[in-house]
């Protein structure tokens, strides 16, 4: 089983929902109801979709940009964030969820599907105009982040979404951080984009699993041969909010370090104990505790077969 920080925090949040997502839900099954938390899986708020356009331009684009020493600018960002803006909201309008063979991964850059249209609710006009004010609001800020876009282009080595994976506590830790970059004479960065519309909430536990997870993994073939050389202390961090224009910056204690580990521990051992170490295949849904919380459930894009599952 794979553990993660969103993971955990689903788990902790609600135990069913953690369930349908991570363990329940498989694309390729043949059983309905894992074929259908699968689908459900893929539903976005506006806000979360919106997030998710900002993320793919600067990965797919800016920091491919930087990476090869090639001049990107943010009217180029700004109309591949329209594009798929408008081709994603075309697709998500029509929510041919359920067509036959239709397979997200193959539809990536046009694929969405969004939670209220689900679930019978109108998405208003008004909450759309806000969703794209606030991507060029934050692809224009990320561009005025001169010294940091400049710290970028002295890298040696940029990697966006790159999957870290160590073993912990009898489960596999996954970390995906927005970039990790390499220097010859620095320690490396780990910068994690937010697109939250107050910018209040703090990183550091995310970013800190990030940087333990950077010394730890299984280095990808490019990375440089001298990884042993450094801690987890040693690894820089930027929270970077594209809407508020604010970068907060994060560094490890070795006691810093003891925390996420004694963190993932508890997590994954609470985890194990849930499923009591089966398969996904032979659990059930009645198995596993569900919120307290009448906002998170009436949130939950499982909500409909969670209410069929768990009677």
């Amino acid at each position: 089983m794979f553990w993660s920080i969103s993971e955990s925090r689903t788990f902790k949040r609600c135990q069913r929902q953690w369930f349908f997502k991570n363990l329940l839900g498989n694309a390729r099954a043949k059983d309905p109801t894992r074929r259908e938390a699968y689908l459900l899986s893929k539903l976005q708020t506006v806000s979360s979709w919106r997030g998710n356009i900002v993320d793919s331009v600067v990965s797919d684009l800016v920091v491919p940009a930087i990476r090869y020493n090639r001049t990107v600018t943010v009217e180029e960002a700004i109309g591949r964030a329209r594009s798929l803006f408008d081709t994603q909201l075309e697709f998500a309008r029509r929510h041919p969820l359920r067509d036959p063979g239709l397979s997200p991964a193959k539809l990536e850059g046009e694929f969405a599907a969004f939670h209220a249209i689900e679930y019978g609710e109108e998405i208003p006009q008004e909450e759309l105009d806000r969703a794209w004010a606030e991507i060029e609001t934050a692809l224009g800020n990320l561009f005025r982040m001169t010294e940091l876009l400049g710290e970028l282009r002295t890298a040696t080595l940029l990697c966006p979404q790159r999957a870290l994976q160590f073993k912990h506590s009898g489960m596999t830790v996954r970390a995906v951080p927005d970039v990790v970059a390499f220097f010859r004479d620095r320690a490396p960065l780990i910068v994690d984009w937010k697109v939250h519309a107050f910018g209040l909430q703090e990183a550091w536990l995310q970013l800190a699993t990030y940087a333990v997870a950077l010394v730890r993994c299984n280095p990808h073939v490019d990375f440089p041969g001298n990884m042993s050389r450094w801690r987890a202390a040693d690894v820089r961090l930027i929270e970077v909010q594209l809407l508020t224009n604010r970068l907060r910056h994060y560094s490890l204690t070795d006691e810093d370090e003891e925390t996420v580990d004694s963190y993932i521990a508890q997590s994954a051992t609470q985890m194990l104990l849930a499923t009591e170490e089966k398969k996904g295949k032979d659990l059930t849904a009645d198995e596993f505790a569900v919120t307290s919380s009448p906002d998170a459930c009436k949130r939950c894009s499982y909500r409909k077969l969670c209410w069929e599952e768990g009677k």
